[in-house]
């Protein structure tokens, strides 16, 4: 009897039975049943997932796109997505609009380099969102008017704004102010968050740097963000010293750091030379991720906020004295422009509240995709 030469090849290893159906029947269909049977019993040990739409659990591995399933049965769409079968419940926030996710109320923040700039602009910011601001900064007064503008604010929402000069650099002052701070808050306006933005730039070509500069840069703009951070969450353990699972869940009262940064943390800026102030900030947001790990499940959340080149006072004089930059600058800028302060207010809200409640150890890039090429 004929026989191809695979049987022949296998001859030594399997004893074909005389049979009188086909050989092919024998190759093809066994292994086929044997296949499809294993298939099936593999789907049923899979985990099932699950749609907002479809009440049915479906395979993991059905093929089917999501969409489809959408479109099965319009009736059952509920616009939300279901809650887990099992599993803590849902954190209270879960119940709040998006407008009030955003909202500071009921809760106070402390601005380091509050007095002018970046941090005074978002003073007013915190204070249209409803939180009382304490400001730090090492000028002997508050820049005007803006001051005053933010005072008028302040009054006209029943809040509280003040104002302490504070040198960052100095660990005994800042461990004081913010024993002080924390201890004269309002009851129904605890200090619940710290925005750290004290910082100076001195732009000279690296071969030029006294040591002195050198280190004063770094001492202001790294150290002073970790004092300040350090004296924050000192404060915070004293009032919570042993913090439950479900301490610093937004919503549950929780904290938020937020350190200023910069882009310059991640390149290196064409036009200008700075290598200091770059190596500072880039050692803010890698502190940012540090504490982060040793704070977030004592609830404090720490996160960086990164601003590309922003068009205030001191940008203006840098400018008049290279213009060039200005061409540099705006190639740079997939947005063809520079920022202003006031486009930071969104990002500092956002990373202080609880809309940001499952955001820690981040950095938020804002710099009109500076470093997006």
């Amino acid at each position: 009897m004929f026989r191809p030469r695979i049987v022949d090849a296998l001859q030594p290893l399997v004893r074909v039975r005389p049979t009188t159906l086909p050989l092919t029947t024998i190759i093809s269909r066994r292994p086929l049943t044997t296949s499809l049977r294993l298939l099936n019993e593999a789907d049923k040990s899979r985990p099932q997932a699950s749609h907002p739409t479809k009440h049915e659990s479906r395979p993991v591995s059905s093929g089917k796109p999501v969409a489809e399933h959408v479109k099965e049965d319009e009736s059952k769409r509920s616009g939300l997505p279901e809650e887990p079968a099992s599993g803590p419940p849902p954190p209270p926030l879960a119940a709040l609009t998006a407008p009030q996710l955003f909202s500071l109320e009921g809760r106070t923040i402390v601005v380091s380099g509050g007095g002018r700039g970046l941090g005074l602009t978002v003073t007013h910011a915190l204070l249209e969102s409803g939180a009382s601001v304490a400001c730090l900064d090492v000028l002997p007064e508050p820049s005007q008017p803006q001051w005053d503008k933010a005072l008028q604010l302040a009054e006209s929402k029943a809040l509280s704004l003040s104002y302490t000069k504070l040198d960052v650099t100095n660990q005994d002052q800042v461990s004081t102010v913010f024993s002080t701070l924390f201890k004269d808050a309002e009851s129904d306006r605890p200090i619940r968050g710290l925005f750290t933005s004290a910082g100076i730039q001195v732009m000279m070509p690296a071969v030029d740097y006294s040591i002195e500069k050198f280190r004063k840069v770094l001492d202001v703009n790294i150290t002073g963000t970790f004092l300040c951070a350090q004296a924050f969450a000192r404060e915070w353990f004293k009032l919570h010293p042993e913090p439950g699972p479900e301490e610093g869940q937004a919503g549950i009262g929780g904290a938020s750091i937020v350190m200023t940064g910069s882009m310059s943390g991640r390149v290196a800026n064409l036009g200008i030379e700075c290598a200091p102030y770059n190596a500072s900030k880039a050692g803010v947001n890698q502190l940012a991720k540090n504490l982060a790990l040793e704070w977030s499940r004592k609830g404090i959340r720490v996160n960086s906020l990164s601003p590309g080149y922003i068009r205030t006072a001191l940008t203006a004089a840098q400018l008049d004295e290279k213009p060039e930059l200005n061409q540099i600058w705006l190639q740079g800028s997939l947005l063809g422009r520079l920022s202003t302060p006031d486009e930071f207010r969104g990002p500092v809200v956002y990373l202080l509240s609880d809309a940001s409640s499952f955001m820690t150890g981040a950095d938020l890039l804002v710099d009109g995709g500076h470093c997006a090429t």
